[in-house]
């Protein structure tokens, strides 16, 4: 196994990658706009422009995929049933139907309230037509999972639908966030199913066989098998593939890696070799889980981002909205360039917009979306393409200051055409974001209207966004420490623009000095990243590949399969081992014919032994099932310990936690790929 074809479908391009994993050679690279309606033709067009004629050599396709992560922001995905064992739901879910039913377990895992099946049958069949998958929640269900496998048994009879178990998804206590991890996988099972099959279906048109392989918030991967069943852990794994790729491209074993999209950024810290995952579970679209993912701080700052002018404050912003960029809307339509330079050098009065600024149709609105006359207008005068806001008031007759398009623009019916950071280094003809003279043409624009010269202008993009990224890196610094950088503040303020030398001279002479390098990664981070990190007293890092560092970081991925236990003792009475598949009381053969019994440490021992033989077992099993041939495994020991009432020297165990890792490489037999 050597050759591998990386895909990530980013905000705004789907990058696409061969890899040779035995020599780290790239072989071929490309972009391709990502196309939000349907992500498969972005998929598509990179496979189509990739410069490499034997794809059927590539041995495995590793994808990073935004889709469950957009999916749960934007509430789509299935519809879901929930039924709850054990305790009264008082928080907000996520969006389901859900019913209370008998049935609890205690900490030790030991059943306190009978399953009652005649009532779990009768909220099963309240589901029949308004679900499409099923979860399952129980109180300490991670303890004794018995329950919930009960209950998955009954519903078998009564609904062909998808079944989902929390305990399986997650062995930590937090039932909330465990029931949040179960509705929302069960709500990505189609989203997941429909991304594999299409993916799959692009493929095999191209002749390729070779097995799919998805990135996981944490930066592994995982087989198509495992994808379908546990979709939750797709989320937030473009972060993950920028920092594996970064790590791959670069020999940094500890470090701040910037990630600057088209869309947003993405910080992360990188500790030993790896990222740092977030200790409580992601957080996605609002709702706490308790996926390993991560832990990135996403901002509105990319290649696309908007820039435009407030008339009305005099301010010049950059961001967080998105807008095509104008040189690649006046390539693929060049009439756009004409109706920019029908106003260059006119004074047009518009307040929300400047006259840079247009629309573009991505779709069709549905027909349960009531628009006003004037949105129906505009839509209508977009069918032939893009135009700018001047020509689109002109066409219909209405003052663009009347526009009123932020609805649809949130639904993703129109994006704004404007001028974004990736337009000012295609007119510097340091980045080929399109046509170069658009570019020239959206920048000398904006600067008449605000009263400057071009090179005035530039000046103060640049130091824009090299503030907006030095505050960032700082907030985020500052954020994994339990501090809030706090701008509003006019002291730290203060500190803030005089360190980065914003400020004339003063007779304090303060500095920020990194101790960590910035690893910057994406298509416009060569561009800012050097003179930011000068700044904050950093060295930056930027490879060759840096533009398609996600698409390398999951071609480079490995897969990763943890499975948790505990090893529970009740001192004098018992000790239990909890795990996925059940709990169980530790038992020792007491030989008759002994002189002594073992010693309590030693019956621990015992029981952690116990539980690691089981543990590596089922283990291995999974990894037979992922394909899985050249791995190791680990065992990571965590024990619990609380000092004796009677003297501080004497540690009582209380708990032993174990995570049993296989971390390996994905080998594919003819055998295993057939099955």
């Amino acid at each position: 196994m050597a050759i591998v074809l990386g895909i990530d479908t980013g905000g705004t391009y789907t990058d696409g990658v061969i890899l040779n994993r035995e020599t780290k050679e790239i072989l071929a690279s490309t972009k391709a706009l990502t196309t939000h309606e349907n992500l498969i033709e972005g998929i598509s067009n990179t496979i189509r422009q990739l410069s490499w004629d034997d794809l059927a050599s590539v041995d495995y396709v590793a994808l990073s995929t935004t889709l469950a992560t957009n999916a749960i922001v934007e509430h789509k995905g299935c519809r879901v049933g929930l039924l709850i064992l054990g305790y009264d739901q008082e928080q907000p879910l996520p969006p389901c139907e859900w019913v209370l039913i008998p049935g609890a377990m205690d900490l030790a895992g030991r059943e306190i309230e009978a399953i009652d099946l005649e009532k779990t049958r009768a909220a099963v069949e309240s589901f029949r037509g308004k679900v499409d998958a099923i979860a399952i929640s129980g109180i300490f269900s991670v303890r004794n999972p018995d329950h919930e496998n009960a209950v998955k048994a009954a519903i078998a009879g009564i609904l062909n639908v998808p079944v989902v178990m929390a305990h399986e998804l997650t062995g930590t206590l937090g039932v909330y966030e465990r029931t949040n991890t179960a509705v929302l996988n069960a709500k990505l099972i189609s989203v997941i199913d429909e991304l594999i099959d299409a993916v799959k279906a692009v493929l095999a048109e191209r002749n390729m066989q070779a097995p799919l392989m998805i990135v996981k918030g944490d930066g592994s991967l995982m087989n198509e098998t495992v994808a379908r069943e546990r979709p939750i852990e797709t989320i937030l794994s473009g972060p993950a593939a920028s920092i594996i790729g970064a790590t791959y491209l670069n020999d940094v074993n500890d470090g701040l890696v910037l990630d600057m999209g088209g869309t947003t950024s993405d910080l992360a810290l990188l500790s030993n070799g790896k990222p740092c995952l977030s200790k409580e579970g992601a957080d996605v679209g609002g709702w706490r889980t308790r996926v390993s993912a991560v832990n990135a701080y996403t901002f509105g700052l990319g290649g696309d981002s908007h820039i435009y002018y407030h008339s009305d404050s005099g301010a010049l912003e950059i961001g967080p909205r998105r807008s095509w960029p104008v040189s690649l809307i006046a390539q693929r339509y060049p009439y756009y360039k004409d109706e920019l330079k029908a106003r260059r050098g006119r004074s047009i009065g518009l307040v929300h917009f400047s006259t840079v600024d247009g629309l573009i149709l991505l779709r069709q609105p549905g027909e349960s979306l009531e628009l006003t006359d004037c949105q129906q207008q505009i839509i209508e005068a977009l069918a032939d393409g893009p135009h700018t806001m001047v020509e689109i008031g002109r066409r219909i007759a209405i003052d663009p200051n009347f526009f009123y398009v932020d609805r649809l623009i949130e639904y993703g019916i129109l994006a704004i055409v404007g001028c974004t950071p990736s337009d000012l280094l295609c007119a510097k003809g340091v980045y080929d974001a399109g046509d170069r003279e658009a570019a020239k043409l959206a920048a000398f624009i904006l600067a008449h209207q605000m009263g400057m010269t071009e090179d005035a202008f530039f000046d103060k993009c640049f130091a824009l966004i090299e503030e907006k990224l030095c505050r960032y890196v700082l907030t985020c610094i500052l954020d994994r420490s339990g501090v809030k950088l706090r701008t509003e503040d006019p002291v730290a303020h203060y500190f803030f623009r005089n360190a980065i030398g914003r400020l004339p001279e003063d007779y304090l002479d303060i500095a920020f000095k990194l101790k960590i390098p910035l690893v910057g990664i994406g298509a416009p981070i060569a561009a800012w990243l050097p003179s930011a990190a000068e700044k904050l007293g950093g060295e930056p890092i930027i490879s060759a590949h840096h533009a398609v560092a996600n698409a390398i970081g999951a071609a480079a991925g490995k897969v990763m399969t943890i499975l948790s236990l505990s090893i529970l003792n009740k001192r004098d009475e018992y000790l239990t081992i909890f795990s996925p598949w059940g709990r169980r009381d530790f038992v020792i053969d007491q030989n008759p014919n002994d002189d002594e019994p073992p010693a309590y440490d030693q019956i621990i021992e015992m029981a952690v032994a116990s539980a690691t033989e089981d543990g590596v077992a089922h283990i291995k099993e999974n990894m037979a099932l992922q394909g899985i041939e050249d791995y190791q495994i680990l065992v990571e020991r965590k024990d619990s310990k609380v000092s004796d009432a009677y003297s501080d020297n004497i540690k009582i165990h209380i708990e032993t936690k174990l995570d049993i890792v296989a971390v390996g490489l994905p080998v594919w037999t003819e055998e295993i790929q057939n099955t």
